[in-house]
């Protein structure tokens, strides 16, 4: 973490720019990723659809909301 802290905005810049993950180690052990923004966004969709297939497949899909109501919420209707 030392080294870390002292090279934070490089650090910071790399994994914007190249997608690089760099992992922040304390004593040896791993106890934080930078990751590019883009790339944690990736993953969370992946995941969120993942999700949403599995409670399909399951049969726990909780129920969504009319297209029709969404646009009456939000005032566009």
């Amino acid at each position: 973490m030392t080294e870390a802290r002292a090279n934070f905005g490089t650090l910071v810049r790399r994994t914007a720019h190249s997608r690089e993950r760099i992992a922040i180690t304390d004593h040896g052990h791993v106890a934080a990723i930078l990751i590019n923004p883009q790339d944690l966004a990736d993953l969370e969709d992946a995941l969120a659809l993942a999700e949403y297939q599995l409670e399909k497949e399951r049969g726990t899909l909780k129920p969504g909301i009319p297209h029709a109501e969404v646009g009456r919420m939000l005032g566009l209707r």
